[in-house]
């Protein structure tokens, strides 16, 4: 933490969510208007970094000793505790109370910057005395002072004021303890007049029982509030709160994107496993939080930061947020494009380096000295053949976005080199590096020598530890901010002989494509898109288009990367066999494949949203609505403006002929793709199978009919064995009958 004093003013830099902070805080000596007009003035960098007074610097660790005369012992201390002193505090002038044997320790926290300017004194941040506060121990002081004094032989006169006394410290104490328990009414806004120690009192207790039962609740400790000069309603803070869900990175890239600043900083919950795996994953929550004569539904979204020492709050509207993402999709549809997300490493370009692992070699570079690029830090790496020219296609039909698994530095250059114009790649640079380091932190793999002054892919070539980029990859409608570092941490691992963080991404990808068990995925669609994980409903209650994972496409060269639910979205690229150089052929098959998904999604998706349209016409009471004759790129989303109530109930041709239809989906497009890719090819290609085969083939059919004559000539033997059998029962049959007549006949004679 850098600290710096200009004319009167400290200067400090604070590590946000996902960058560096540098903000004011006014000296000591300052008037409470000068105070008021530097925090009115505090100003913020463009790139959002978040800004936290002096008082939220790192505080010493002192050893409180317990207060000498504030409850004294009868008999001990009489003389001195039986008077009280009130002298100035040491810091701002501000009048403390205090015991005449000794002050409390100086606190060396300065004065807390509120939100409307003014400061808090020490005396009434300090807090002892049994947990109560300098106020609440001058009481306790005074009642002592009485009682002692009844000791040494006070009258009575004075028990009835003792007594009411101690009734005062007991009211105090009770009302003190409502205070802590009851909502906090709070706002943010410039001039409100909140109570001095509300960002101090309150210390939500976070309960995880919806995401991971049977987990212990954490405590977080509020260390700033900020004022937030958008206009917000006031809000209750209370004491507990129930996380929600776990968010992926996209939706702090929303937040970002549209401007919401975070409001309050709390203290990160040190020993939390769960908050570390979500700082560890770059992942974000939020709890919901109740506002002060609204029924809307405002959230609290929380975001670690990566050093895990700040938890920063933002505060927006759930609908707000929802339209937004709902947005970003409709954009894409309406524009016509589709997201498309390119892997780097292996796939567009690939480092030169004569390590033994996924490398070019600087001879085979120099064959192709066209191909050859210089990133900022010097490294050098070969672009596949003719991608620039692919980007300068691709990027009319599909909204680009690219990703690696080197640092974000890395990725930013990468980009830089195959978009020097900032035209074709559009959507977001993403780095999945902290992601893989957390979820893979050992690799049993040899360590890769660095040769020819070439460094690694992703990491530092001091000898300092590893910093990664703490900007969060921003879209080209952002305005591009300096880049902030802060030191990467992971979760503490068993010791190994190789530990991931050493390794470059041409590594990683060798050791994953080696390695018995693959590991786990660090890519995710999630962290790029929101609309993936959240979908808004529409109003008319019919389905929607782009839910989950059904819109974006990935190109790249591993698929076990990626999540298991994601492999679907996957385009598999490997690299040219037989090439003198390594190169990945994207003309013309990726780009075929491309084009037909593209012209077939929206083919459908004309198609659908066509009889979409005249089934909300045909459910809605009033009439058709105003945009039934709009075309599919209208700006208008489906289902966002209905004029008239809708009849959910109602069951018409329309609306039956459009739940039978299928919802379009670029995955969808792709495996119909294949489907007829194949049958076309299995129609158009034919070759002789091997000999070998066909000399099997025609033994098998020898065996086959010699068996055919011996199964027959069986069967007809035992046909033949049992027609003598059946003649054999015969003749003993006639046999029985023809010598019992004779005696059947002496039978009856004798009867006669």
């Amino acid at each position: 933490m850098a600290m710096e004093h200009n004319k009167g003013k400290v200067v400090r830099t604070v590590p946000d969510a996902a960058d560096s902070t540098t903000t004011t805080q006014t000296a000591n000596g300052d008037s409470p208007l000068s105070q008021a007009a530097a925090a009115a003035s505090t100003t913020r960098p463009p790139h959002k970094q978040a800004k936290v007074s002096a008082s939220a610097r790192t505080r010493p660790a002192i050893t409180l000793e317990p207060p000498v005369g504030a409850f004294p012992i009868a008999g001990v201390n009489n003389n001195n505790t039986s008077s009280t002193t009130t002298v100035a505090a040491t810091s701002g002038g501000v009048a403390g109370v205090v015991t005449a044997d000794r002050q409390p320790p100086t606190s060396p926290v300065l004065p807390h910057k509120q939100a409307n300017g003014t400061n808090l004194a020490r005396s009434a941040q300090y807090v002892s005395f049994n947990g109560t506060n300098a106020a609440v121990a001058a009481i306790a002081n005074t009642s002592t002072t009485a009682n002692n004094n009844i000791i040494n032989g006070t009258n009575t006169n004075n028990l009835t004021n003792i007594h009411g006394t101690g009734n005062n410290l007991a009211q105090h104490l009770n009302q003190q303890q409502q205070q802590q328990s009851a909502p906090i009414r709070y706002t943010f806004a410039p001039k409100a007049n909140n109570p001095p120690e509300a960002a101090a009192n309150w210390k939500p207790t976070m309960s995880l029982d919806l995401i991971s039962p049977g987990a212990s609740p954490s405590t977080l400790a509020t260390r700033e509030m900020f004022v937030v000069k958008d206009p917000l309603p006031a809000f209750y803070l209370e004491k507990n709160y129930v996380v929600q869900a776990s968010l992926p990175r996209s939706f702090y890239m929303i937040m970002a994107q549209h401007n919401i600043k975070h409001c309050c900083v709390f203290d990160f919950p040190v020993g939390s496993k769960w908050w570390s795996e979500l700082s560890g994953l770059r992942k974000s929550t939020y709890v919901d939080i109740r506002a002060e004569n609204s029924s809307e539904r405002w959230e609290l979204h929380l975001k670690p930061s990566r050093d895990r020492s700040n938890i920063f709050g933002y505060i927006c509207k759930h609908d707000y947020l929802a339209t937004v993402i709902n947005g970003q999709k409709m954009n894409l549809l309406n524009n016509r494009r589709l997201p498309l997300v390119l892997d780097l490493d292996d796939t567009l370009v690939r480092l030169i380096g004569n390590e033994r692992t996924r490398y070019v070699s600087e001879t085979d570079a120099m064959t192709v000295p066209t191909r050859i690029r210089k990133l900022r830090d010097g490294r050098q790496v070969v672009l596949t053949d003719h991608v620039e020219e692919f980007l300068e296609w691709a990027c009319k039909y599909y909204e680009i976005s690219v990703c690696s698994l080197g640092e974000q530095s890395y990725v930013d250059q990468v980009a830089d080199v195959l978009d020097p114009m900032k035209s074709r790649i559009r959507g977001l640079k993403y780095s999945a590096r902290q992601e893989y380091d957390f979820l893979n932190p050992v690799v049993i793999a040899p360590a890769p020598t660095i040769t020819g002054g070439q460094a690694d892919a992703t990491t530092s070539s001091s000898p300092a530890p590893s910093t990664s980029s703490a900007t969060a990859p921003v879209s080209s409608t952002s305005t591009s901010s300096p880049t902030g570092t802060t030191t990467t941490t992971t979760p503490s691992t068993p010791p190994s002989p190789v530990s991931v963080t050493s390794l470059s991404t041409a590594a990683i990808t060798a050791a994953a494509i080696v390695a018995t068990q693959p590991p786990t995925p660090p890519k995710d669609l999630l962290s790029l898109y929101a609309f993936c994980a959240v979908n808004k409903p529409p109003t008319d209650g019919l389905p929607d288009v782009g839910t989950g994972f059904s819109l974006p496409l990935i190109l790249d060269d591993l698929t076990q990367m990626w999540p298991p639910d994601q492999h679907d979205n996957v385009i598999v690229v490997k690299e040219q066999r037989g090439a003198s150089v390594w190169t990945v052929n994207l003309f013309p098959m990726v780009q075929h494949v491309l084009m037909a998904v593209h012209s077939e999604f929206f083919r459908a998706y004309d198609h659908w949203f066509q009889a979409r349209t005249a089934a909300v016409a045909s459910i809605t009471i009033e009439g058709a609505p105003s945009s039934s004759s709009s075309a599919p790129g209208a700006a208008v989303p489906p289902g966002s403006e209905i004029p008239g109530p809708i009849d959910f109930t109602a069951i018409t041709a329309a609306k039956t002929a459009f739940l039978g239809m299928p919802v379009p989906s670029p995955v969808g497009c792709y495996k119909e793709w294949l489907r007829g890719s194949l049958s076309n090819q299995i129609s158009l290609t034919y070759t002789a199978p091997p000999q070998h085969l066909i000399t099997q083939v025609a033994l098998q059919h020898q065996q086959a009919s010699a068996l055919a004559a011996q199964q027959q000539q069986q069967a007809q033997q035992q046909a033949l064995q049992h027609q003598l059998a059946l003649q054999q029962q015969q003749q003993q049959v006639n046999q029985q009958q023809s010598g019992q007549h004779p005696q059947q006949q002496q039978n009856n004679q004798q009867q006669q």
